[in-house]
């Protein structure tokens, strides 16, 4: 039970300490936002938040200061304008779900993982579910120039005979790890960690680290301290003086907090990643010609990579082309898009032996390949092996296991739902707004009217009159002013409802695989309302 005594306690004993290093980053990031550090009228005035009680939990409940805090983590995510502010009275239960709407499907859309966590439970104040997503939405700006793009420096942290699709398959956790032994190896012998909680709490592992990054700034002086509490305070004095203290105290170290202490090197890594620095073309030369492929993902790539870890399946999934090289998650995808359809007795279940990886793993993406048949997909040339050597063909198959899951939130019965019949429920539901005249229609999913947003706008203002601003509708006929209006549109589109992972920049391209699964979710959202 979501209030039991079990459950309250959890919170209170457990997440004392995050809730504290949370609203201190939150107070420190949001400090200068206009609207959160205001008091006017109804408006409650969020920044800075106090750490006594319970206010924490009060200002997250009608979902605006989330909003503003992953814009903060992944600028552009949420378009502000969408959100429900109070004027001349407190926001309504109702306008808090449909902020609540806006920051859990913007979770999903930049890969937050969303466990049976509700728009209900949000605004109703659960605490420890709260959490979960404040976290999330934290680590997401922390963990996200964590990247070889970013940092071609990260390369020096490859282990002998790894591979670079190997690498850029590691969690962020998993490559803060390796970054701090990197610096421990240029300063001390035999010092290393495996992770941020136990072999941290003694303090010895940040001392030097302190001293590798910014050796002009720190020393070892926190050494000599017998005590733990005042050796961690003066490493957290270094830490301050080098603008890093928001989320752990002495304590938070000694107890090995995992979140807070992984936050704090975030930090440490952001500010001061003490890699050296070489152009970004010598560090892809000393690899294959295949490596640029590596540096940056392109968006369909981001779509279908965030649309499968909102299943919250094992492993989460930080590169397609290693990440699914065994087939195993992708029979898992397979089963939720369409349930019994996988014969379990026919999958190998991994970890394999290094002797038999390759025959198992091929064999479930070969079953991969039989089962997207099963499902009518158009595979042509495409065989399990290509799976796992990581071939963009992959891709195809991706984005037919997306589409056929996104139509089967409208499936009638056995019937199928086709692109068709949603360009026709569509221009259909724009037609019966008899008060609104001159809706935008359109004849299918490439036509380049699509590109300004009109006909999404309009039809989401059909599924819910009166929830879009047309004032804040930009009506030049610019790529300009329609990538304002993607934005807009997207983000009314999960305040409606509806999760999607297109981008505003694939609206004003007029990419037509993105344009199906935006009107496909808003069709099954229309459906239901």
């Amino acid at each position: 039970e979501l209030n039991s005594p079990i459950s309250k306690a959890v919170v209170s004993t457990q997440s004392t300490g995050e809730k504290v290093g949370f609203l201190n980053w939150i107070n420190q990031r949001l400090a200068n936002d206009p609207i959160l550090t205001s008091n006017r009228n109804y408006f409650t005035k969020y920044v800075p938040i106090p750490e006594e009680g319970d206010a924490l939990f009060t200002s997250l409940k009608d979902g605006i200061l989330l909003s503003k805090l992953m814009n903060d983590s992944v600028p552009g995510t949420v378009d502000e304008r969408a959100l429900n502010y109070p004027k001349t009275r407190p926001l309504n239960f109702f306008m808090m779900l449909e902020n609540q709407n806006v920051v859990l499907n913007s979770c999903k859309a930049i890969g937050c993982r969303i466990v049976n966590i509700t728009p209900e439970f949000m605004a109703d104040g659960v605490k420890h579910l709260q959490l979960s997503v404040l976290w999330q939405v934290i680590r997401a700006g922390l963990m996200h120039n964590i990247t070889l793009k970013k940092h071609p420096g990260l390369k020096k942290l490859l282990l002998e005979g790894e591979t670079l699709a190997k690498f850029v398959s590691r969690s962020p956790e998993e490559i803060l790890v390796r970054w701090v032994n990197y610096q421990l190896s240029r300063v001390c012998e035999g010092k290393r960690i495996k992770n941020f909680y136990k072999d941290i709490c003694d303090g010895v592992a940040y001392t030097y680290l302190l001293t590798a990054i910014a050796p002009s700034e720190t020393d070892l002086l926190p050494l000599r301290e017998t005590s733990l509490e005042d050796r961690m305070e003066l490493i957290l004095e270094y830490a301050e003086n080098l603008g890093v203290r928001h989320f752990v105290t002495a304590k938070d170290i000694i107890k090995g907090s995992p979140k807070l202490n992984t936050a704090f090197v975030a930090q440490l890594f952001n500010m001061y990643p003490a890699l050296d620095s070489c152009d970004q073309e010598d560090q892809i030369d000393d690899f294959d010609d295949e490596a640029e492929v590596y540096i940056e993902e392109t968006r369909e790539e981001k779509s279908f990579r965030h649309w499968l870890n909102s299943f919250n399946f094992n492993p989460y999934v930080s590169y397609l082309y290693e990440d699914l090289r065994d087939g195993h998650l992708l029979l898992q995808v397979f089963d939720a898009i369409k349930p019994c359809l996988v014969d379990w007795n026919r999958v190998n279940v991994p970890p394999f032996e290094d002797r038999l990886h390759v025959f198992k793993s091929v064999e479930n993406c070969n079953y991969c390949i039989e089962l997207g048949k099963q499902l009518k997909f158009k595979l042509i040339g495409i065989a399990g092996l290509n799976i796992y050597e990581g071939n963009k063909l992959l891709l195809s198959l991706l984005w037919q296991m997306m589409r056929y899951h996104t139509l089967s939130l409208m499936r009638d019965g056995e019937k199928e739902i086709g692109e068709e019949e949603v360009v026709s429920w569509c221009n259909k539901k724009l037609e019966e707004d008899k008060v609104k005249k001159g809706r935008a229609k359109f004849s299918n999913f490439k036509d380049a009217s699509l590109r300004n947003s009109r006909a999404v706008l309009d039809l989401i203002d059909a599924i819910q009159p009166g929830s879009i601003g047309y004032d804040m509708v930009d009506p030049r006929e610019c790529e300009e002013s329609w990538l304002e209006n993607a934005r807009y549109s997207l983000t009314m589109a999960r305040k409606i409802g509806a999760t999607v992972f297109a981008l505003p920049e694939d609206i004003v391209e007029g990419n037509p695989k993105m344009m199906m699964l935006i009107f496909a979710r808003l069709m099954a959202v229309g459906n239901v309302v």
